[in-house]
């Protein structure tokens, strides 16, 4: 076993001796630590019947809320997709907006997948019977009466004042306009409406194409890079964390991930009891289940905070220029990714989440999403899960096994799993090339970032 007093990060471990009455060295304690094969197996099995039930239980249906998001979804990408459909398609993609036919399609597809889960309510029949004459180019009016089936249709005066107020909904604007004609005089909801589409126009092409910047200004960064990844199979461990077995990382990547799960499955037992739970709140309850299971590991594996900073590479360079280089090598990877993959199948949601929308949302997603997630899961996944594997398994390996549970751990199909596998081997890469976590933290930020925010600006952020 390696002694990990010689080098790195052996200003942890504290001097004792065991004839001298000083406490014995904790550190030593932990690295002796034995854990049977079987207790292993139970944890791994427990965990393996969690995801196998997550992967292939039987579907428990749309979750509540999904047609509310789908619709806040659909409403903003039609509104896009006339809004540019006069643009080049070089800056339609830019922006990530489709052709108005193909974004009814996409439309129609959603809802019916919906209908077909009994998870849609009178707006969304609404929504559907309205996208699909204006698809097919039938009588939208005489297809609404029809779909309701005895239901009223909307009230022409509220409609038009929610679409002078910047409010309503696309389909509800087409539906106005064909009881209105060409009669409506100017300076009606119809201007309110079309600068809402511009406005929406302009904040797509701007969020989005920034990403796009941000992307190019790292291929300056890219040779460098890839120099330093390739640097990462010939590094090994030093140090206190270098002698972490494989079975000790594993025992206590499960018991923290277990954990996990057991206390949020009971939280949101609580919070669906609690109606009316303030933001902040919510907030709070987030936090602490995101950041439960590396305060678990650290705890195991750690006496004091300073050390699993010092050992863990958290206070080493944050390397803005390596991070810029990899966050633009995994943009290339997932381009092509979803040339040869595909990006899967959509759901009604888009990935979207109520939970999001609104200032407090934004607060919720930055917090959550672009902040906690990234702390937390760098910690449990590469510095602890990896780099327990790193120094008997080697990088490669070591990488592999860890972002493939990594991957498996996010739920999400094909093209998702290749995705964030893919992520997490950069990141052990990164992690071992560099010894700095920091660095691996700022990439997970940068990336999580980039996806979340420009969402928000363009599906949640107010209009007007």
């Amino acid at each position: 076993m390696p002694n990990p007093r010689r080098s790195g990060d052996s200003r942890v471990i504290e001097k004792s001796g065991p004839s001298s009455g000083r406490k014995r060295n904790p550190y030593r304690a932990i690295l002796r630590r034995e854990y049977p094969e079987p207790l292993i197996a139970l944890l791994a099995f427990i965990l393996g019947v969690w995801l196998w039930d997550h992967y292939f239980g039987k579907p428990a249906g749309y979750a509540p809320g999904t047609e509310q998001i789908a619709l806040v979804k659909i409403d903003r990408d039609l509104r896009l997709a006339d809004a540019m459909a006069a643009d080049p398609a070089w800056l339609r993609w830019l922006a990530g907006v489709d052709e108005p036919l193909a974004a009814r399609d996409v439309a129609i597809e959603a809802l019916e997948k919906l209908s077909v889960e009994k998870a849609m309510t009178t707006a969304g029949l609404e929504a559907y019977s309205i996208i699909l004459a204006d698809r097919d180019d039938l009588p939208v009016r005489n297809i609404l009466i029809d779909a309701l089936q005895g239901h009223p249709e909307p009230d022409i005066a509220e409609t038009a004042r929610q679409l002078t107020n910047r409010e309503g909904t696309w389909w509800h604007a087409r539906w106005l306009a064909e009881i209105e004609g060409k009669t409506t005089r100017p300076g009606t909801w119809r201007e309110i409406q079309d600068k809402v589409a511009k406005q929406l126009r302009q904040r797509a092409i701007t969020v989005r194409s920034s990403v796009w910047l941000l992307c190019v200004a790292g291929l300056a960064f890219l040779p460098h890079t890839l120099r330093l990844l390739a640097s990462a199979p010939r590094a090994r461990p030093s140090g206190y964390s270098a002698a972490w077995s494989p079975p000790l990382g594993l025992v206590v990547f499960l018991v923290a991930t277990l954990a996990w799960i057991g206390f949020t499955m009971t939280l949101e037992i609580g919070i669906s009891t609690l109606p009316g739970l303030h933001p902040m709140a919510g907030i709070l309850l987030d936090a602490a289940a995101r950041m439960l299971p590396a305060l678990i590991a650290l705890g195991l594996l750690f006496r004091r905070p300073s050390h699993a900073v010092r050992v863990l590479g958290m206070a080493r360079p944050l390397m803005p220029q390596a991070i810029l280089g990899v966050f633009s090598l995994l943009a290339i990877i997932d381009m092509l990714l979803r040339h040869l993959i595909g990006p899967g199948e959509p759901q009604p949601g888009g990935g979207l989440s109520l939970g999001d929308a609104g200032l407090w949302g934004l607060a919720f997603m930055l917090t959550s999403a672009c902040l906690l997630a990234p702390l937390a899961e760098e910690i449990l996944y590469r510095g602890v899960l990896f780099r327990s594997l790193w120094g008997r398994l080697g990088t490669l390996p070591a990488a592999v096994i860890s972002s493939g549970i990594f991957a498996l751990l996010h739920f999400y199909d094909g093209y998702g799993l290749a995705s964030v596998g893919i992520f997490g081997i950069a990141c052990a890469l990164l992690y071992a090339a560099t010894g700095s976590l920091a660095a691996c933290i700022g990439l997970h930020v940068l990336y999580n970032t980039v996806i979340k925010l420009p969402d928000w600006l363009v599906y949640h952020a107010p209009l007007g």
